[in-house]
């Protein structure tokens, strides 16, 4: 017997979850909900699975989400993170496990969510937060290299992922990555979490080929909140994010179109940062995609997530580098026809980790982040990734001394 899911969202990611799990034999029901219930109705119709209902969904009222919740054993939070705390707090009420793909903005969710442990523990439930690519892949990928340590002193994770293509598209929410932009992002550093000025930190890293080197800045991202809390007590005194393929936006940043601070045109208070994340393209739809990629306006995509930790063993420093290539989207949409190379990284991860969920091989109650899954979890979960299509492999390279 399978289990039951409410997945709250359909935009990029509840498109790409959904339509893996209608294609799971260990999913019984799929209860499809969102804002707009006609995205989900025309994502229902393609899909074709007598597994999937829909419904219209306030993600923002504990009430009604625990309504749509009742009976299901999984509630997957596939909308911004904003209303996570409501969505965790229905799956808590409704009696069901919690997991979404990232906890920021607000970035200071992750101790509110913290703050239910005790509650998901009592209830014997389990809530994952932050399980898409990064955060979600990083982390485990982190706990995979810290497994090998005595200790360890540094966590760095680096992130490339670059669209080449004829015209502006978007893989993901422009408004979210230029908020994130905005943020000053925070690092861990000796111990202690402080701020940093966006785009601050440049440095040129050496990714993986065929990447290459490429520029990098410092990023407002999860996994320095999520590792500087649970790996502390391994060690760990160091732990940032750099981004690169950034260029275009720091450009803007520089001229000050990322303001927030309102100018007046035509009598009307306007943010130029409003004006920029207004004019550029949405996540193309699946007709769109489709068409974009029958014409050759996208050519093809170049992404990797790379975690650099570093630490000891048996009193000998290591250097221990892991990464994974998320696949070309010219593979992706092969399969997954909806998707961009960066939505199915992140929904296929999330819909991984959310079936070993449902099939109850993640015993750990309470609310945890991915780092925190148990080790032949984590194990499982990447050769798991590698039998996906398009398969997501990850790759390792230890350096040490060895005299």
């Amino acid at each position: 017997m399978g289990f039951k899911v409410l997945i709250v969202g359909c935009g990029a990611q509840g498109k790409v979850i959904s339509t893996y799990m209608s294609r799971s034999r260990e999913v019984d029901e799929i209860r499809l909900s969102d804002v707009n219930i006609e995205i989900c109705k025309q994502h229902a119709e393609w899909l074709q699975s007598d597994k999937v209902s829909v419904y219209k969904v306030d993600a923002g009222n504990v009430e009604n989400v625990a309504s749509l919740a009742k009976g299901v054993d999984i509630v997957l939070n596939a909308v911004i993170p904003e209303y996570n705390l409501s969505i965790m707090d229905a799956a808590l009420k409704s009696g069901a496990n919690y997991i979404d793909l990232a906890f920021g903005p607000p970035y200071e969710n992750i101790d509110k969510e913290f703050e239910r442990n005790d509650k998901f523990k009592d209830a014997g439930l389990t809530a994952i937060t932050g399980t898409g690519t990064a955060p979600g892949l990083t982390n485990v990928l982190a706990a995979c290299a810290v497994d090998q340590l005595d200790r360890v002193t540094d966590i760095f994770v680096r992130l490339y992922n670059s669209l080449e293509a004829k015209e502006p598209i978007s893989t993901w929410s422009p408004r979210t990555l230029i908020e994130d932009c905005m943020l000053k992002p925070v690092i861990f550093e000796n111990g202690t979490f402080k701020e940093v000025p966006p785009f601050s930190g440049e440095e040129t890293y050496m990714f993986p080929e065929p990447i290459g080197a490429q520029t990098v800045w410092f990023h407002m991202h999860e996994e320095p909140h999520m590792l500087g809390r649970t790996m502390k007590s391994k060690g760990l005194k160091n732990c940032n994010v750099k981004m690169g393929a950034l260029a275009g936006i720091k450009s803007l940043f520089d001229r000050g179109l990322l303001s927030d601070k309102p100018v007046v045109i035509k009598g009307v208070n306007v943010a130029p940062w409003e004006v920029v994340a207004a004019s550029l393209p949405p996540p193309p739809t699946l007709e769109e995609l489709k068409r974009k990629m029958k014409t050759g306006i996208i050519i093809d995509s170049r992404a990797v997530a790379v975690v650099d930790v570093k630490g000891e063993k048996d009193n000998k420093e290591l250097r221990i580098i892991t990464w994974a290539f998320y696949p070309s989207i010219k593979e992706v949409v092969k399969t997954f026809p909806m998707a961009t190379h960066t939505s199915y990284m992140a929904g296929t991860n999330c819909a991984l980790l959310a079936i070993m969920l449902g099939r109850g091989e993640i015993k750990t109650t309470g609310v945890i982040t991915p780092e925190l899954l148990e080790q032949e979890v984590r194990q499982k979960y990447l050769l798991e990734l590698a039998k996906q299509k398009p398969p997501i492999f990850a790759y390792q390279r230890v350096e040490k001394r060895i005299n």
